[in-house]
Parts: structure tokens; sequence; C-alpha cells
């Protein structure tokens, strides 16, 4: 199953719980509104404070999309004024963006995302689509409120009845998966995927791409699944390559060694592009091949290097490998410190056999060590080397098929 087969981490995500999903024409918005809000979203706020000042007649609508502009000029105190004016008088608009404010923690309101929850639902319900869109990954994430994927389905089929290509993909991520009672449909989630992928998502592109290799709701294609993960790799989302990677390192061996030998390491070779990025299963699975020395020349001390980094962001099985490493002193020397550090927090993220590994050797490291080791592990925080995305991703051209 395509969940089960790649830790693709938050690039793979729904959206921000507090995405500024919005279509570029500010057709969403009143017509007065209009030249004011495209001008906001084309980042000219000085032109859209004027627009919506001088408007003949104001309207909370208004008042929400000023207040938006003054907080992020930095007039924080005067535009949440506005925008909670906006949201009291019952304008969408208003409740939307309050509750960007409270998902966020911004202009100076702690971050309250049952609040944000509440404020998305109300704005929802009268038709924002940025808020259908905002309420149905919330509903996905079990952000706010207890997770529901009947709910969030709902919310997003709303938020895609336009065709905004975001909301296409997070009702795709939201198909692709099963929680009782509601079941996966990967047919579906296959299509919107190829729907949002077609027109420039690259995350879309990036699912689409495993749904036509693993056979997951269409009919299987390695190939056209190659020109999807390619296509992500080089538009911004460098799971691509640790996707293309996986789909040559499980290609059938056949009885030509020199075929496979080479298909093995063009395999290592998108391990180690997606390693290089900051994708902590492409880091773990090329310390694989540093480890074993296959597809490359054996060497420990890459390994432990590779282990390393996606050990800090944060990945249980690359912890349990490093500690095992540190225990060992594959790679040259021996830190029963760090080795227990990092196979304490492989046993708190799930890994199954830390703590067998670290009663194996319990007796062999004194006590003050295993204490040293465990408040460093309490201490720990993992450090993400992939950008973090303040805002949905930008769409890409897509050749036209031949």
């Amino acid at each position: 199953m395509i969940a089960a087969r790649v830790a693709l981490a938050a690039a793979l995500a729904v959206a921000s719980a507090a995405a500024h999903a919005q279509p570029s024409d500010a057709s969403d918005v009143a017509a007065p509104l209009r030249p004011a809000v495209t001008a906001y979203r084309q980042g000219d706020t000085a032109t859209a404070e004027r627009a919506l000042r001088s408007l003949n007649t104001p309207s909370a609508d208004a008042d929400a999309w000023l207040g938006a502009i003054l907080i992020d000029r930095g007039a924080r105190a005067e535009g949440l004024r506005l925008i909670q004016r906006a949201a009291d008088a019952g304008s969408a608009e208003g409740e939307h963006r309050l509750a960007l404010i409270y998902a966020n923690g911004e202009a100076g309101i702690p971050r309250d995302e049952a609040r944000a929850a509440q404020l998305f639902e109300k704005a929802a319900e009268k038709g924002n689509r940025r808020a259908q869109l905002n309420i149905g990954t919330m509903y996905y994430r079990g952000q706010g409120m207890p997770r529901d994927l009947i709910q969030s389905r709902a919310w997003l089929e709303k938020a895609a009845a336009d065709g905004n290509v975001h909301a296409i993909y997070a009702l795709g991520r939201a198909m692709a998966e099963s929680a009782p009672p509601a079941s996966a449909d990967p047919a579906r989630a296959a299509d919107l995927f190829r729907q949002a992928a077609e027109r420039g998502h690259m995350f879309a592109a990036l699912r689409y791409g495993m749904a036509l290799s693993d056979g997951a709701g269409v009919k299987k294609d390695q190939a056209a699944a190659q020109r999807w993960f390619v296509m992500a790799q080089q538009n911004g989302v460098p799971e691509g390559a640790l996707a293309m990677g996986d789909m040559l390192a499980r290609a059938p061996a056949t009885r030509d060694k020199a075929a496979n030998e080479k298909m093995l390491k063009t395999a290592i070779s998108w391990f180690e592009m997606a390693a290089n990025s900051g994708v902590p299963s492409g880091q773990f699975k090329l310390a694989n091949a540093y480890l074993a020395g296959s597809g490359v020349a054996r060497d420990p001390g890459q390994a432990q290097f590779w282990y390393g980094r996606a050990a800090q962001q944060g990945l249980p099985e690359a912890q349990q490998a490093l500690g095992v490493m540190l225990l060992t002193g594959t790679a040259g020397a021996t830190d029963p410190v760090e080795a227990f550090k990092w196979l304490y927090l492989a046993e708190r993220g799930g890994h199954p056999e830390a703590r067998a590994v670290r009663e194996k050797v319990g007796d062999k490291v004194p006590d003050r060590d295993r204490k040293k080791a465990e408040a460093l592990a309490q201490a720990f925080k993992p450090i993400s080397e992939l950008p973090r995305e303040e805002s949905l991703p930008a769409l890409v051209p897509v050749p036209a098929k031949r």
C-alpha cells in the first residue's frame, strides 16, 4: 500500500492547517472588493489598502481584508480589531480570517486550534471555499477536534467543487486513507491525484506516481510513474527522488547480473539525491547501502554519518541503527551515552527492537551513563532539513501529453 511503503513525512501533508488557499483572480469575493483583493494577492498591499479605504460602501468583508493587510504590515492591533468586527458581524471572510489567526497564533493571539476549527466551520457553512478546505484539513488531521474522515471528505468535496486544485489534492489524501467507519477508495484517490497533478500540483504528481507504480486504484504503469516522480523531483519535491530509488530497488532481478548491478547503482544514486536534499528516509536508505556495501563500496563511516542526519530529523529506524553502531563501534569508536540516547529515542518513536537492545547490554553500561543518556533523550528536539512550508505549494506548468 502507498501509505505504508515510504515515509514521506511532512512533504505529503494535506495542507497547512491554516492554509491561505485562494484563486489568483479574486473571483471568490464580491465585485467591489476584487481590485483590492487582486492587488493584495499579487503582493501590492499599498494599492490594496488604498482601494479598500476608498470604498463608497464599506462592508464587513472589506473590514476583514483590510484587517489582514494591516496585520501583514505590522499594525496588529488595528488589523485584529477590524477582523474581529467583521466576524462579529457574521462575515464569512471575517470568521475565516479570525480562524487563521487562532490556528497560527498570530497578531498576539495564542494558538487555539479548537477555536480555529469552530470559526472555520462557521465560515465554511456560509460557503467560504478556503474555510471549507481548512476545516476539511483539520478534520483529516484531528486538529481542534477528533479525527473524522467522513466530515473531512464532506468538506473537501465542497471545497473542490469549483476546481480548487489544492482541495482536489487534499480530497485525494482523505480518500486514500481508511479510518472506520470510512474506508479507503484507491481508485477515487488515484483519479483525484491525477487531476491535481495534471494541473501542476507536484505533491499530487508524487502521489499519482506512487499509485501508478503500485497499481493502487489505477493500472500499474512504471514508465508513467517514473515521469511523474522525476517531474516532482525537478520541481521542488525531493521525495520524488526517494520514490524513484524505491521503484528501481524493488524491480525484479534478471539473469543479467551486470544489468542488475547497474539498476541497483541507479537506485542508490536516487537515494543519494534524496538524502542530500534532506529527505530522512533517503538518508536512512543511503546509510543502509553504505553499511552493506550494496551498490556502493562498503563504508561504515558514511553509514553512520547518514544515519546520524536521519536520526537528528527524528526517524526512529535511523535512531535505532545509529544507536547500535555507537554501541558496537562498527565505524570506529564506541559511545555508550550517545548510543543509549538514540535507542531511548527509537523506542519512544515505536521501534520494536530498541528496548531489547538496551536491555541486552544494559549491565555493561554504568548507571550514570544510562541516566545521562535518558536526560539527553528527554531534551532532544528533532530538526528537519526540509523547508517548512507556510503556504500552499506553487503550481507548475505540466507538459501536454504526447
